[in-house]
Protein backbone atom coordinates (compact mmCIF):
# COMPACT_ATOMS: atom_id res chain seq x y z
CA UNK A 1 0.00 0.00 0.00
CA UNK A 2 1.67 3.55 -0.97
CA UNK A 3 0.94 6.19 1.50
CA UNK A 4 0.97 9.97 0.86
CA UNK A 5 2.31 13.01 2.26
CA UNK A 6 -0.54 12.80 4.60
CA UNK A 7 -0.83 9.47 5.39
CA UNK A 8 2.74 9.44 6.57
CA UNK A 9 2.95 12.68 9.12
CA UNK A 10 -0.27 11.51 10.83
CA UNK A 11 1.74 8.35 11.51
CA UNK A 12 4.20 9.84 12.46
CA UNK A 13 2.62 11.99 15.14
CA UNK A 14 0.57 8.86 15.78
CA UNK A 15 4.32 7.50 16.69
CA UNK A 16 5.11 10.36 18.96
CA UNK A 17 2.16 10.76 20.60
CA UNK A 18 2.78 6.55 21.79
CA UNK A 19 6.36 7.26 22.70
CA UNK A 20 5.04 10.35 25.39
CA UNK A 21 2.32 7.83 26.54
CA UNK A 22 4.22 5.48 27.25
CA UNK A 23 7.03 6.94 28.44
CA UNK A 24 5.21 9.12 30.99
CA UNK A 25 2.65 6.32 31.88
CA UNK A 26 5.66 4.30 32.99
CA UNK A 27 7.10 7.19 35.11
CA UNK A 28 3.99 8.31 37.13
CA UNK A 29 3.02 3.91 37.25
CA UNK A 30 6.21 3.11 38.77
CA UNK A 31 6.00 6.43 41.03
CA UNK A 32 2.43 4.86 42.17
CA UNK A 33 3.78 0.95 42.63
CA UNK A 34 6.26 2.46 45.15
CA UNK A 35 4.15 4.51 47.16
CA UNK A 36 0.90 2.86 47.11
CA UNK A 37 2.65 -0.53 48.12
CA UNK A 38 0.43 -2.88 50.36
CA UNK A 39 -0.40 -6.49 50.84
CA UNK A 40 -1.21 -8.41 48.51
CA UNK A 41 1.36 -7.00 46.46
CA UNK A 42 4.72 -8.43 46.86
CA UNK A 43 7.66 -6.79 46.84
CA UNK A 44 9.53 -8.50 44.66
CA UNK A 45 7.16 -9.20 41.66
CA UNK A 46 6.75 -5.16 42.17
CA UNK A 47 10.49 -4.49 41.85
CA UNK A 48 10.72 -6.80 38.67
CA UNK A 49 7.78 -5.37 37.48
CA UNK A 50 8.44 -1.83 37.46
CA UNK A 51 11.87 -2.26 36.59
CA UNK A 52 11.11 -4.34 33.52
CA UNK A 53 8.23 -1.29 32.42
CA UNK A 54 10.64 1.09 32.58
CA UNK A 55 13.17 -0.48 30.55
CA UNK A 56 10.95 -1.30 28.02
CA UNK A 57 9.27 2.01 27.90
CA UNK A 58 12.89 3.29 27.36
CA UNK A 59 13.13 0.93 24.76
CA UNK A 60 9.78 1.66 23.01
CA UNK A 61 10.24 5.66 23.33
CA UNK A 62 13.34 5.09 21.41
CA UNK A 63 12.68 2.63 18.56
CA UNK A 64 9.46 4.36 18.29
CA UNK A 65 11.12 7.76 17.65
CA UNK A 66 13.61 6.41 14.71
CA UNK A 67 12.25 7.37 11.29
CA UNK A 68 10.98 3.56 10.24
CA UNK A 69 9.58 1.71 13.26
CA UNK A 70 8.69 -1.81 12.85
CA UNK A 71 5.41 -2.91 13.31
CA UNK A 72 6.54 -5.57 15.96
CA UNK A 73 7.49 -2.92 18.63
CA UNK A 74 3.49 -2.08 18.93
CA UNK A 75 2.95 -5.97 18.99
CA UNK A 76 5.35 -6.34 21.96
CA UNK A 77 3.49 -3.53 23.99
CA UNK A 78 0.58 -5.40 23.77
CA UNK A 79 2.42 -8.53 24.83
CA UNK A 80 4.19 -6.03 28.01
CA UNK A 81 0.73 -5.05 29.21
CA UNK A 82 -1.15 -8.26 28.57
CA UNK A 83 1.31 -9.61 31.02
CA UNK A 84 1.21 -7.18 33.85
CA UNK A 85 -2.43 -7.29 33.76
CA UNK A 86 -2.37 -10.92 34.29
CA UNK A 87 -0.37 -10.92 37.25
CA UNK A 88 -2.06 -7.88 38.98
CA UNK A 89 -2.93 -9.76 41.88
CA UNK A 90 0.56 -10.32 42.84
CA UNK A 91 1.14 -6.16 41.76
CA UNK A 92 -1.32 -4.08 43.23
CA UNK A 93 -3.11 -3.59 46.96
CA UNK A 94 -6.32 -5.22 47.91
CA UNK A 95 -8.18 -1.87 47.79
CA UNK A 96 -7.08 -1.40 44.27
CA UNK A 97 -8.36 -4.64 43.40
CA UNK A 98 -11.60 -4.08 44.85
CA UNK A 99 -12.11 -1.07 43.59
CA UNK A 100 -14.76 -0.57 40.66
CA UNK A 101 -12.60 2.18 38.77
CA UNK A 102 -9.47 1.71 37.37
CA UNK A 103 -7.12 3.67 39.83
CA UNK A 104 -4.19 0.99 40.09
CA UNK A 105 -0.92 1.68 38.05
CA UNK A 106 -1.70 -1.44 36.23
CA UNK A 107 -5.06 -0.02 35.22
CA UNK A 108 -2.40 2.94 33.83
CA UNK A 109 -0.55 0.71 31.99
CA UNK A 110 -3.41 -1.07 30.56
CA UNK A 111 -5.05 2.43 29.51
CA UNK A 112 -2.12 3.29 28.04
CA UNK A 113 -1.90 0.18 25.80
CA UNK A 114 -5.17 0.24 24.71
CA UNK A 115 -4.65 3.45 23.19
CA UNK A 116 -1.43 3.33 21.55
CA UNK A 117 -2.82 0.05 19.59
CA UNK A 118 -5.23 2.09 18.03
CA UNK A 119 -2.77 4.95 17.71
CA UNK A 120 -0.23 2.07 15.71
CA UNK A 121 -2.14 -0.72 14.89
CA UNK A 122 -4.34 -1.29 11.67
CA UNK A 123 -7.93 -2.85 12.87
CA UNK A 124 -8.98 -4.83 13.58
CA UNK A 125 -5.84 -5.76 15.34
CA UNK A 126 -5.91 -2.60 17.15
CA UNK A 127 -9.57 -3.51 18.52
CA UNK A 128 -8.35 -7.20 19.03
CA UNK A 129 -5.29 -6.36 21.07
CA UNK A 130 -7.78 -3.84 23.46
CA UNK A 131 -10.17 -6.85 23.92
CA UNK A 132 -7.20 -9.09 24.89
CA UNK A 133 -5.89 -6.58 27.43
CA UNK A 134 -9.19 -6.13 29.15
CA UNK A 135 -9.84 -9.71 28.93
CA UNK A 136 -6.44 -10.50 30.41
CA UNK A 137 -7.26 -7.43 33.02
CA UNK A 138 -10.42 -9.02 34.50
CA UNK A 139 -8.52 -12.44 34.33
CA UNK A 140 -5.66 -11.10 36.93
CA UNK A 141 -7.76 -8.67 39.17
CA UNK A 142 -11.42 -9.80 38.53
CA UNK A 143 -14.49 -8.43 36.11
CA UNK A 144 -14.58 -4.90 37.40
CA UNK A 145 -15.72 -1.94 35.56
CA UNK A 146 -12.57 -1.00 34.73
CA UNK A 147 -12.20 -3.86 31.98
CA UNK A 148 -15.22 -2.61 30.47
CA UNK A 149 -13.54 1.07 30.55
CA UNK A 150 -10.46 -0.55 28.60
CA UNK A 151 -12.64 -2.11 25.85
CA UNK A 152 -14.82 1.71 26.13
CA UNK A 153 -11.41 3.67 25.52
CA UNK A 154 -10.02 1.04 22.27
CA UNK A 155 -13.99 2.03 20.32
CA UNK A 156 -13.44 5.82 21.02
CA UNK A 157 -10.06 5.62 20.23
CA UNK A 158 -10.65 3.25 17.18
CA UNK A 159 -13.67 5.66 15.90
CA UNK A 160 -10.93 8.38 16.50
CA UNK A 161 -8.17 6.96 14.11
CA UNK A 162 -10.59 5.83 11.70
CA UNK A 163 -11.81 9.44 11.18
CA UNK A 164 -8.11 10.94 11.13
CA UNK A 165 -6.61 8.06 8.58
CA UNK A 166 -9.61 8.42 6.29
CA UNK A 167 -8.96 11.92 6.12
CA UNK A 168 -5.39 11.94 5.53
CA UNK A 169 -6.14 9.50 2.54
CA UNK A 170 -8.57 11.96 1.11
CA UNK A 171 -5.59 14.90 1.57
CA UNK A 172 -3.43 12.29 -0.26
CA UNK A 173 -5.67 11.81 -2.92
CA UNK A 174 -6.93 15.69 -3.38
CA UNK A 175 -2.82 16.64 -2.75
CA UNK A 176 -3.01 13.62 -6.38
CA UNK A 177 -5.07 15.37 -8.18
CA UNK A 178 -3.79 18.68 -7.81
CA UNK A 179 -0.34 17.58 -8.71
CA UNK A 180 -1.89 15.15 -11.82
CA UNK A 181 -3.70 18.45 -12.91
CA UNK A 182 -0.87 20.36 -12.63
CA UNK A 183 1.39 18.70 -14.48
CA UNK A 184 -1.17 18.00 -17.44
CA UNK A 185 -1.93 21.96 -17.75
CA UNK A 186 1.75 22.56 -17.72
CA UNK A 187 2.37 19.36 -20.41
CA UNK A 188 -0.56 20.97 -22.33
CA UNK A 189 1.11 24.25 -21.98
CA UNK A 190 4.28 23.05 -23.48
CA UNK A 191 2.59 21.24 -26.40
CA UNK A 192 0.85 24.83 -27.27
CA UNK A 193 3.95 26.30 -26.89
CA UNK A 194 5.93 23.88 -29.13
CA UNK A 195 2.97 24.14 -31.57
CA UNK A 196 3.61 28.04 -32.18
CA UNK A 197 7.33 27.56 -32.42
CA UNK A 198 6.75 25.26 -35.42
CA UNK A 199 3.91 27.17 -36.77
CA UNK A 200 6.53 30.26 -36.41
CA UNK A 201 9.36 28.30 -38.00
CA UNK A 202 7.45 27.41 -41.04
CA UNK A 203 6.21 30.66 -41.07
CA UNK A 204 9.84 32.23 -41.63
CA UNK A 205 10.74 29.00 -43.84
CA UNK A 206 8.70 27.09 -46.03
CA UNK A 207 5.97 29.60 -46.15
CA UNK A 208 8.37 32.65 -46.79
CA UNK A 209 9.70 30.98 -49.52
CA UNK A 210 6.37 29.67 -51.11
CA UNK A 211 5.58 33.70 -50.79
CA UNK A 212 8.57 34.62 -52.38
CA UNK A 213 8.03 32.04 -55.29
CA UNK A 214 4.16 33.33 -55.50
CA UNK A 215 4.92 36.82 -55.89
CA UNK A 216 7.86 36.55 -58.21
CA UNK A 217 10.58 37.25 -56.07
CA UNK A 218 12.26 34.25 -56.92
CA UNK A 219 11.92 32.37 -60.22
CA UNK A 220 11.72 28.81 -61.42
CA UNK A 221 15.38 29.46 -62.93
CA UNK A 222 16.96 31.70 -59.87
CA UNK A 223 20.19 30.11 -58.55
CA UNK A 224 19.23 30.57 -54.68
CA UNK A 225 15.77 28.42 -54.84
CA UNK A 226 17.61 25.05 -54.68
CA UNK A 227 19.56 26.50 -51.88
CA UNK A 228 16.31 28.00 -50.32
CA UNK A 229 14.19 24.52 -50.76
CA UNK A 230 16.93 22.62 -49.49
CA UNK A 231 17.01 24.10 -46.10
CA UNK A 232 13.55 23.94 -45.91
CA UNK A 233 13.22 20.48 -46.63
CA UNK A 234 16.05 20.18 -43.70
CA UNK A 235 13.25 21.87 -41.15
CA UNK A 236 10.67 19.32 -42.32
CA UNK A 237 12.65 16.96 -41.91
CA UNK A 238 13.40 17.70 -38.59
CA UNK A 239 9.96 18.66 -37.59
CA UNK A 240 9.27 14.98 -38.86
CA UNK A 241 11.58 13.20 -36.94
CA UNK A 242 10.36 15.49 -33.37
CA UNK A 243 6.63 15.79 -34.08
CA UNK A 244 6.18 16.89 -30.72
CA UNK A 245 9.74 19.03 -29.92
CA UNK A 246 10.39 21.77 -31.82
CA UNK A 247 12.63 23.14 -29.25
CA UNK A 248 14.93 21.44 -27.06
CA UNK A 249 12.59 20.54 -23.77
CA UNK A 250 15.19 19.12 -21.54
CA UNK A 251 15.49 21.75 -19.26
CA UNK A 252 11.47 22.53 -19.08
CA UNK A 253 10.61 21.91 -15.42
CA UNK A 254 8.34 18.33 -14.89
CA UNK A 255 6.81 16.98 -11.48
CA UNK A 256 8.78 14.21 -10.38
CA UNK A 257 6.66 13.38 -8.00
CA UNK A 258 4.12 12.63 -10.20
CA UNK A 259 6.40 10.82 -12.19
CA UNK A 260 7.68 8.66 -9.41
CA UNK A 261 3.87 8.53 -8.05
CA UNK A 262 3.34 7.02 -11.82
CA UNK A 263 6.18 4.83 -11.25
CA UNK A 264 4.95 3.28 -7.93
CA UNK A 265 1.67 2.58 -8.82
CA UNK A 266 2.41 0.78 -12.40
CA UNK A 267 2.06 -2.79 -12.60
CA UNK A 268 4.80 -5.22 -12.84
CA UNK A 269 3.33 -7.98 -15.12
CA UNK A 270 5.17 -11.31 -14.46
CA UNK A 271 6.60 -10.41 -10.62
CA UNK A 272 5.20 -9.93 -7.31
CA UNK A 273 3.07 -6.90 -6.10
CA UNK A 274 5.40 -4.64 -3.84
CA UNK A 275 3.87 -2.64 -0.79
CA UNK A 276 5.48 0.17 -1.54
CA UNK A 277 5.47 3.35 1.30
CA UNK A 278 6.00 6.62 -0.63
CA UNK A 279 6.93 9.86 0.81
CA UNK A 280 7.89 11.91 -2.23
CA UNK A 281 7.00 16.01 -1.69
CA UNK A 282 6.11 17.89 -4.85
CA UNK A 283 9.31 18.89 -6.36
CA UNK A 284 9.70 20.21 -10.10
CA UNK A 285 12.91 19.54 -11.88
CA UNK A 286 14.32 19.41 -15.45
CA UNK A 287 12.56 17.03 -17.90
CA UNK A 288 15.98 15.04 -18.81
CA UNK A 289 16.09 14.92 -14.71
CA UNK A 290 12.91 13.87 -13.89
CA UNK A 291 13.13 11.07 -16.92
CA UNK A 292 16.39 9.83 -15.37
CA UNK A 293 15.19 9.57 -12.25
CA UNK A 294 11.80 7.58 -12.65
CA UNK A 295 13.19 5.04 -14.92
CA UNK A 296 15.99 4.63 -12.15
CA UNK A 297 13.60 3.90 -9.38
CA UNK A 298 10.91 1.50 -12.38
CA UNK A 299 14.76 -0.60 -12.45
CA UNK A 300 15.55 -0.42 -8.66
CA UNK A 301 11.74 -1.29 -7.77
CA UNK A 302 11.83 -4.29 -10.94
CA UNK A 303 14.87 -5.57 -9.05
CA UNK A 304 13.28 -5.41 -5.64
CA UNK A 305 10.92 -7.43 -6.99
CA UNK A 306 12.40 -9.80 -8.67
CA UNK A 307 15.54 -10.24 -6.46
CA UNK A 308 15.15 -9.30 -2.60
CA UNK A 309 12.66 -12.02 -1.54
CA UNK A 310 10.59 -8.79 0.05
CA UNK A 311 6.86 -7.44 -1.01
CA UNK A 312 7.39 -3.77 0.70
CA UNK A 313 9.91 -0.95 0.10
CA UNK A 314 10.04 2.69 0.40
CA UNK A 315 10.35 5.26 -1.99
CA UNK A 316 11.40 8.82 -0.75
CA UNK A 317 12.68 12.31 -1.94
CA UNK A 318 14.12 15.40 -0.36
CA UNK A 319 15.54 18.45 -1.49
CA UNK A 320 19.68 18.82 -1.56
CA UNK A 321 20.39 22.71 -2.13
CA UNK A 322 18.69 23.12 -5.57
CA UNK A 323 18.93 19.18 -6.87
CA UNK A 324 17.35 16.07 -4.92
CA UNK A 325 18.29 12.84 -2.78
CA UNK A 326 15.71 9.94 -4.11
CA UNK A 327 15.86 6.51 -2.07
CA UNK A 328 14.88 3.17 -2.37
CA UNK A 329 14.89 1.09 0.25
CA UNK A 330 13.54 -2.38 1.16
CA UNK A 331 14.79 -5.03 3.99
CA UNK A 332 14.73 -7.89 1.62
CA UNK A 333 17.72 -10.57 1.18
CA UNK A 334 20.93 -7.94 0.23
CA UNK A 335 23.14 -8.77 -1.93
CA UNK A 336 27.27 -8.00 -2.55
CA UNK A 337 27.64 -5.17 -5.06
CA UNK A 338 31.09 -6.01 -5.87
CA UNK A 339 30.09 -9.55 -6.63
CA UNK A 340 27.67 -8.72 -8.87
CA UNK A 341 28.79 -10.63 -12.14
CA UNK A 342 29.87 -7.73 -15.29
CA UNK A 343 26.87 -9.23 -17.53
CA UNK A 344 24.60 -8.16 -15.42
CA UNK A 345 23.55 -4.34 -16.49
CA UNK A 346 20.60 -3.57 -14.55
CA UNK A 347 22.19 -1.25 -11.38
CA UNK A 348 25.09 -0.72 -13.82
CA UNK A 349 23.51 0.41 -17.16
CA UNK A 350 19.97 0.90 -16.32
CA UNK A 351 20.61 2.69 -12.91
CA UNK A 352 24.15 4.17 -12.63
CA UNK A 353 23.98 4.93 -16.59
CA UNK A 354 20.64 6.70 -16.70
CA UNK A 355 21.70 9.29 -13.52
CA UNK A 356 25.28 9.93 -14.93
CA UNK A 357 24.14 10.88 -18.83
CA UNK A 358 22.24 13.54 -16.91
CA UNK A 359 25.17 14.40 -14.56
CA UNK A 360 23.68 12.83 -11.79
CA UNK A 361 25.04 9.71 -9.19
CA UNK A 362 23.71 6.83 -8.09
CA UNK A 363 24.77 4.15 -4.89
CA UNK A 364 23.82 1.07 -3.90
CA UNK A 365 24.35 0.35 -0.01
CA UNK A 366 23.40 -3.34 0.53
CA UNK A 367 24.90 -5.97 2.66
CA UNK A 368 23.35 -9.74 2.63
CA UNK A 369 20.72 -10.31 4.76
CA UNK A 370 20.57 -6.36 5.77
CA UNK A 371 18.32 -5.36 2.82
CA UNK A 372 18.92 -2.64 -0.05
CA UNK A 373 19.02 1.09 0.04
CA UNK A 374 19.88 2.59 -3.50
CA UNK A 375 20.40 6.59 -3.14
CA UNK A 376 19.92 8.31 -6.62
CA UNK A 377 21.54 12.52 -6.57
CA UNK A 378 21.34 15.01 -8.84
CA UNK A 379 22.15 18.51 -8.62
CA UNK A 380 22.31 21.03 -11.02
Amino acid sequence: MTRGPAQLQLRRRSARLAAVLRAATAVGAALVAVVGFAPPARSVWVAVAVVGLLLWSGLFTVLTLRPEPRPWLYAGDVAVVLVLCLAQGNLVPAEVLEASAGSGWIDMVASTGVFIAQFMLRQPLAMTAAIAIAAAHAVGGGIREASVVLVLQGLLAAAVMVLLRHGARRADLALAEEASARASARARSAARTDELDQQRLLHDTVLATLTMVGTGSITRDSAALPERAAADLAVIADLRAHPHIARDVAQVPAPLDVALRTVVLTRRVGLPSLDIEFDVPPLDLPHEVVVALSQAVAETLTNVAQHANTRAARVSARRVGQGVAVEVCDRGGGFDPVAVPSHRRGLRESVYGRMSAVGGSARAVSSPGAGTRVVLRWEP
